[in-house]
């Protein structure tokens, strides 16, 4: 089973040396932003971007695709990125399919293997580490490469995130997490298992339905992401997550570029105009009951054909 992961491996790295054999004569453009690599798995308040462009974001890009490893310095459990932009003469769209096509078999035989050996979702990392050797990434190995064959008119960067997110679970997996985390500190602190506040916190949820949702909290750390447009709509076509450079092909009259900026927690203090108020079922664990929200009519999209040919939707 860890040959698989291996042979899985060996083709996706010869996908992207297909690749950054090929693409680099297209270029007519390229523009890309290094970050710097977190020592600690913690987001400082300013994070201050370094760019590049030619030929430099060339070379930058081809090693940003075949960085798997945790680089001198990094903390485990965080990614390095280089958002930017490759703008391509022509579009690459069949090489760029094939490397995610090769991360997401990479992917499925970890899965499968995990399966196996009967092992829960977090041991993914192990699993991989064990097959490959080294300090691997998972995050960096699997991520998309993003690309879009049809003309773009503007491309923005800026920063996603330093606000909350939600994460939707049922309350039989609460439960179930629950019970784990109180029969684990009765055995360790050898008290009866309903004084424990795991227990105490378990117990709360009698009145509820297995089936019922919470929703789980979280802060999302800052991330850059990117903003395409294809037509003249006052709204973006498209958004990703800018942890590699996009390829793309500008517009005949020309691509306008807004720049990544360094990011400063302390001028993103205000608070969204559209936070509601949370009714809490445990708060020590930050789930609160899902907010009642009115369901938006679907927009109509006038670029799904665009859209269907990128790797937008794959």
């Amino acid at each position: 089973m860890y040959e698989d992961i291996k042979s899985a491996f060996e083709n996706l790295k010869a996908s992207i040396t297909v690749f950054n054999d090929l693409w680099p004569s297209r270029v007519v453009a390229a523009r890309v932003w290094r970050l710097p690599l977190l020592a600690q798995q913690r987001v400082p308040d300013l994070i201050e971007v370094e760019s590049f462009e030619g030929s430099a974001a060339v070379a930058l890009t081809r090693d940003a695709l075949l960085a798997f490893h945790l680089q001198p310095g990094q903390a485990p459990g965080t990614v390095s990125r280089l958002p930017g932009y490759i703008a391509l003469g022509e579009p690459l769209m069949p090489e760029i399919l094939a490397i995610n096509d090769c991360k997401n078999a990479f992917s499925a035989t970890i899965e499968q293997t995990r399966l196996e050996l009967e092992l829960a979702p977090e041991a993914r990392p192990r699993i991989m580490r064990k097959a490959l050797g080294g300090a691997f990434n998972t995050k960096q190995l699997i991520r998309k490469v993003h690309g879009f064959p049809d003309p773009v008119r503007q491309l923005t960067f800026t920063w996603a995130g330093h606000t909350a997110g939600g994460e939707r679970v049922k309350v039989a997996k609460v439960r179930e997490q629950l019970k784990t985390l109180a029969m684990a500190r009765a055995d360790r602190e050898r008290i009866a298992l309903d004084r424990t506040p795991e227990w105490q916190e378990h117990q709360a949820l009698n009145r509820m339905a297995d089936d019922d949702i919470l929703v789980r909290h979280k802060k999302i750390a800052p991330h850059p992401r990117a903003m395409l447009w294809f037509g003249e709509e006052s709204r973006y076509d498209a958004m990703i997550h800018a942890n590699l450079p996009v390829f793309v092909v500008p517009a005949q009259d020309g691509m306008q570029v807004v720049d990544l900026r360094d990011f400063d927690r302390t001028q993103r203090v205000a608070q969204r105009p559209d936070i509601k108020p949370r009714r809490e079922v445990l708060a020590t664990r930050l789930l609160y009951l899902p907010t009642d929200t009115p369901e938006r009519p679907a927009a109509q999209r006038h670029n799904e054909a665009t859209l269907k040919r990128s790797t937008y939707s794959r």
